[in-house]
């Protein structure tokens, strides 16, 4: 496709429209990537145009509607919008709406009784066959034509997962639109978004991450570098955040040095404490970052048995080092994990004020398909280990909403 391709797309007569929501404000759903995904697979039929509608912005109108749900607690907003929207929750609706995302993956039977069916998987390797199913035909026999394809539920049917083989193969987002009104709370600023490896290679016990992308698939450095040229030209951005579960890509030295000969800034997610030294840091400072985020997650022994086999004095040396090339250090820490007492978050809590970081403290919210989804959301428990963190940790911290994240769990089971 050339730089142009579908992005002059007219509407002409006989085009097929379809709404893509996602669930939440616009200001977090525009760096959502997984909708751009979608906008771009839909976009690149030619028979077929798209439009994205936030729980804040824009109006569903269509017949087809997708709707990206990532975060368990959105499920019970879709019911409302559809009812703002004059949309029936019930199936007896003329619209057919699909759903996907990492909370639909872990748990389908929050958005079942709305939903005429499910996308399990990677949308690439699944929608592009769905959309060549549908030829306006009536809702039933549009769903009987789907219902075989791999990675297509239809409630009460069979569940198939479809996961692309090789991210080189698939089209990327390059056309990413923002707003034109953007203000401070749209929180990336006009960036390009760059996905660069999908899943992890590590297996902590309550990351879902490798429990929805069993495959661990890694795009080439050739073909990064082809998708940062043509996303900079295409967007006319300057500064780059890349998507990358803890940036463990084997090439991650030399993406950081292609976008600084391209003299882009660039912005990284949470990384691994395994993959950092001390060049790596020399170049994300070059990039202009101001800190770095990692999650040692607990104290050294519960961490391991989370499975994270990282020794406090690895994490030490690393906050160390970053400091010493003027990065400010952000620590992810959990409360209410299996076999954490009270003496256990004291412990943490002296080690953190050690460090000397930015810390923010989160319950641990199990979740379907991980090691830990067994395990019960302790309210009282937590509660108390909150009120341990707050008399005893006396640098800067956050501590997540209690209610918001006892909400997601219930919300998830």
């Amino acid at each position: 496709m050339d730089d142009k391709g579908y992005y002059q797309k007219r509407w002409y007569k006989g085009l097929i429209p379809i709404d893509i929501l996602f669930p939440n404000k616009q200001f977090g759903g525009i760096y959502h990537l997984g909708i751009h995904i979608l906008y771009d697979l839909i976009m690149r039929d030619v028979r077929f145009t798209a439009k994205k509608v936030y729980s804040d912005s824009g109006r569903l109108t269509s017949k087809l509607i997708g709707i990206s749900i990532s975060y368990e607690r959105d499920f019970k907003r879709i019911p409302k919008l559809l009812k703002e929207n004059n949309i029936k929750i019930t199936k007896d609706r003329e619209q057919i709406i699909f759903c996907g995302g990492t909370a639909v993956m872990l748990n389908t039977k929050s958005i079942e009784p709305i939903a005429d069916f499910i996308v399990l998987g990677d949308i690439e390797a699944i929608m592009p066959e769905v959309l060549k199913k549908y030829k306006e035909q009536g809702k039933e026999q549009f769903l009987k034509e789907i219902k075989d394809i791999e990675g297509v539920y239809i409630p009460g049917g069979k569940k198939t997962v479809k996961e692309i083989e090789d991210l080189d193969l698939v089209a990327y987002p390059l056309y990413q639109p923002l707003p034109e009104n953007m203000n401070n709370k749209f929180v990336f600023g006009e960036t390009f978004m760059l996905e660069i490896e999908r899943s992890c290679p590590y297996s902590c016990s309550f990351c879902v991450i490798p429990a929805v992308n069993k495959k661990n698939k890694i795009r080439s450095l050739e073909s990064i570098k082809k998708i940062i040229d043509a996303g900079i030209k295409i967007n006319k951005r300057e500064h780059v955040t890349i998507y990358s579960p803890a940036f463990t890509h084997p090439k991650r030295k030399e993406i950081l040095k292609y976008l600084l000969e391209k003299g882009l800034r660039f912005s990284l997610p949470s990384i691994r404490a395994e993959v950092i030294d001390e060049e790596l840091l020399e170049l994300i400072q070059q990039g202009g970052e101001k800190s770095i985020t990692i999650a040692p997650e607990s104290t050294e022994r519960l961490r391991k048995d989370l499975g994270k086999a990282v020794s406090n004095k690895v994490y030490e040396n690393i906050i160390n080092l970053a400091k010493n090339h003027g990065l400010k250090v952000k620590l992810y820490a959990l409360i209410g994990t299996p076999g954490m007492s009270d003496l256990d978050v004291e412990e943490l809590c002296r080690w953190l004020n050690q460090q000397k970081c930015y810390v923010s403290i989160n319950p641990l919210v199990p979740k379907k398909l991980t090691e830990l989804s067994y395990y019960k959301f302790d309210t009282e428990k937590i509660k108390k280990q909150a009120e341990i963190v707050k008399k005893n940790l006396k640098v800067k911290y956050k501590i997540a909403n209690i209610n918001n994240s006892y909400e997601e769990y219930i919300a998830g089971i």
